[in-house]
């Protein structure tokens, strides 16, 4: 049994469709059906069902699967192994990060880069809440993203400040209640975002539902929309970056509004000389910034 024919029937497993896994394999479609054909052979078994002109994976396609996706990534991440042992400090790492501004992520990564020069980034920005993404090396996200089969580990935490117009009434303050914002217009990022969760929870937590009137899908808008006397927001205290003079930021008394963030990484993950050097580098560098913190 050859990895081909592995790869083959993974990708027909998950389009359930010969002429689109075809495509997606650049193979002919014949020569794709002769191929899951020899496999079924091989194993005794059909792993589909066909239904006219459908296929539909079978009770034997399903418990196979399983199994075949477990053995091709465990082959690939032993080709990725061998390949960061021939040249640990100069391959690619792939981060995938809910951080909603880019201030910490964007010094983090330039500070590794002056060590390591010849590391390469590719970075997927997910703010929604969903699992870890198989295919990343580590995830920075908020502790309250449901994982499946990560290890976790508390890297930081950010207070979250309430962002008024910089001519409110409320902007000459320094504390408040979250209950003297309760009748405001509140601006904030998409629902799909485990910020908008987050950040509706403070208010709850403070007796009311926020009048939300924008929805935002970015957070420079958020702050924006703040400034031009829109309405109030919640803002984190360093990772946007610093706002523009007519937003005011004013710290909340009344409940502990902070956001808690951890680094994980997938369970079975096989030993990386440069992910684990990128490890110490983020566990270093938030130390030091959560020393700077005064809560």
């Amino acid at each position: 049994m050859d990895l081909t024919k592995l790869r083959y029937f993974k990708v027909v497993a998950q389009t359930e469709h010969i002429s689109r896994a075809a495509e997606k394999l650049h193979i002919s479609q014949p020569a794709l059906s002769k191929t899951i054909a020899l496999l079924e052979e091989e194993l005794g078994v059909s792993l589909f069902d066909r239904i006219g002109r459908r296929i539909e994976l079978n009770d034997y396609g399903i418990a196979f699967l399983r199994y075949v996706e477990t053995a091709l990534n465990s082959i690939d991440n032993g080709l990725q192994v061998i390949k960061s042992m021939e040249n640990p400090y100069s391959s690619r790492l792939k981060l995938q990060t809910n951080i909603t501004g880019d201030a910490y992520l964007l010094d983090m990564i330039t500070s590794f880069r002056k060590e390591y020069p010849h590391v390469c980034f590719e970075i997927i920005k997910n703010y929604q809440k969903s699992k870890f993404l198989n295919n990343c090396d580590l995830y920075i996200h908020a502790v309250q993203i449901p994982l499946y089969k990560c290890v976790s580990i508390p890297i930081f935490a950010e207070e979250i400040l309430l962002g008024v117009p910089g001519d409110h009434p409320l902007s000459t303050l320094s504390r408040i209640s979250l209950q003297q914002v309760q009748n405001e217009p509140f601006i904030t990022l998409s629902k799909e975002t485990s910020w908008y969760e987050e950040t509706n929870d403070f208010c709850i937590r403070s007796g009311f539902k926020p009048n939300i009137i924008y929805e935002c899908d970015g957070t420079e808008m958020v702050a924006k929309l703040i400034g031009a006397g829109e309405g109030v927001g919640f803002l984190p205290a360093k990772s946007w970056g610093s706002f523009s003079d007519n937003v005011s930021l004013l710290r909340i008394n009344n409940i502990s509004c902070r956001r808690d963030y951890n680094l994980s990484w997938q369970l079975e993950q096989p030993y990386n000389p440069l992910i684990e050097k990128f490890k110490d580098h983020m566990k270093k560098y938030f130390e030091l910034l959560n020393n700077d913190i005064d809560y």
